[in-house]
């Protein structure tokens, strides 16, 4: 009963203190060239994780930098190689409401990132906040409801087999 009530309480929250994002309108041909600083939010879901790191692989071989957010505990599970820029987060950074605390929140503002990438296949309200907080001219997620009010970016997502799906993430990016 109580944990409803906090979800309820984040979720007004976060339509209170997160203000509709206004997207100018983007030539996406050129994002990917001119990109160069990703923040990648990895998936909640432990199958999605492992699929979700290819995308990762490809975006350090084509020498952009990359900072990972995801949970204190899931950092060993990354490639050694991509360990390097991670910005975990756990119990410490969560406030009353399980929501992201205004010091992890401070800690992502002062990094410039070009491109926001959400991962989890589903909504996350703790990302879907983070998204909207941090400053970028991109964000990209897949599509989901209400994901128009976080991405100007979606890759639609009809696929039960996360596989697939972040295959289709990682040909989105090839074809730029």
């Amino acid at each position: 009963m109580i944990e409803t009530l906090k979800k309820q309480a984040a979720k007004l929250m976060a339509r209170r203190v997160l203000r509709p994002f206004r997207f100018q309108e983007r030539n996406f041909s050129t994002v990917y060239e001119r990109s160069f600083s990703f923040l990648i939010m990895m998936p909640l879901d432990e199958r999605d994780f492992r699929f979700a790191t290819e995308l990762l692989t490809f975006l350090k071989n084509n020498k952009k930098t990359l900072f990972i957010l995801t949970y204190d505990y899931r950092v060993s599970l990354l490639p050694p190689n991509l360990k390097t820029n991670v910005i975990e987060h756990g119990v410490n950074d969560l406030n009353k409401l399980q929501l992201p605390s205004k010091k992890l929140l401070n800690r992502l503002n002062d990094i410039h990132f070009d491109v926001v990438i959400d991962m989890n296949r589903t909504e996350l309200l703790f990302y879907n906040y983070i998204t909207n907080s941090v400053k970028s001219g991109i964000k990209l997620g897949f599509a989901r409801p209400n994901s128009d009010k976080y991405f100007n970016l979606q890759v639609v997502n009809n696929e039960s087999n996360p596989e697939i799906s972040y295959r289709n993430l990682l040909n989105c990016f090839k074809m730029f």
